[in-house]
């Protein structure tokens, strides 16, 4: 955790720049200097007067499969589901709010 220390000493904004141009991750040198990430990241930003750019955000995967594969996967030969089944019942009270929300 951070201790609210606001003024950086110059040894901590070097140490800062070595270790990251060394390719630890702003989490770990954040741990290791007792600040938050972001703070360390805009010492860096500040010192080198190079911007550091975000990481691309990778996209889930989706919980639930779609439909499709679904059907794709069922037999050829098998019953829907009865009315009143669980899986049923949480796909139309999910639709329902979709609705509501929507």
């Amino acid at each position: 955790m951070t201790d609210g220390r606001k003024t950086w000493a110059r040894e901590e904004i070097d140490l800062v720049v070595s270790l990251r141009n060394q390719g630890h991750a702003w989490r770990a040198i954040a741990r290791h200097l007792g600040r938050s990430d972001t703070m360390c990241r805009f010492q860096y930003e500040q010192c080198t007067g190079k911007p550091v750019k975000a990481a691309p955000q990778q996209q889930a995967e989706p919980v639930t499969p779609k439909v499709s594969a679904i059907r794709a996967e069922r037999a050829p030969d098998s019953q829907p589901l009865p009315v009143g089944h669980p899986i049923v019942m949480r796909g139309l009270w999910q639709g329902m709010e979709r609705e509501a929300a929507g």
